[in-house]
């Protein structure tokens, strides 16, 4: 009994369908899909369904715009706050700005005597 391989002349469509994962043809393109199949394959959302995508994704952009703002409203009031510890653990007493100013040598100018 002789073997044919020769493959049928239609092939049903793969399942699941891998269309997205396909390089688009134009420039951006296929930079897009870059940075998304390498966003995908870094953080393994390619073995998450589309829903399950999606409500990571906004954990994420939700988490870092919190984080964001916090870091634009606190963290300037924060840094002053620590340059007067600063000044207060190098030189043993509260000064403020005069004594940071003095010591770098920065008397000069818009900064004298404040």
């Amino acid at each position: 009994m002789p073997v044919s391989l020769t493959p049928p002349a239609h092939l049903p469509p793969p399942k699941p369908d891998h269309s997205h994962t396909r390089k688009p043809t134009s420039a951006l393109g296929v930079f897009l899909w870059r940075y998304r199949m390498w966003f995908e394959a870094t953080f393994v959302l390619s073995m998450l369904e589309p829903w399950e995508k999606i409500l990571l994704i906004t954990i994420f952009a939700v988490l870092f715009f919190l984080v964001c703002s916090g870091i634009i409203m606190y963290l300037p009031t924060h840094l002053g706050v620590m340059q007067n510890r600063a000044v207060y653990y190098l030189w043993g007493q509260e000064g403020g700005e005069r004594l940071l100013w003095q010591w770098l040598g920065l008397t000069t100018g818009l900064h004298k005597e404040l």
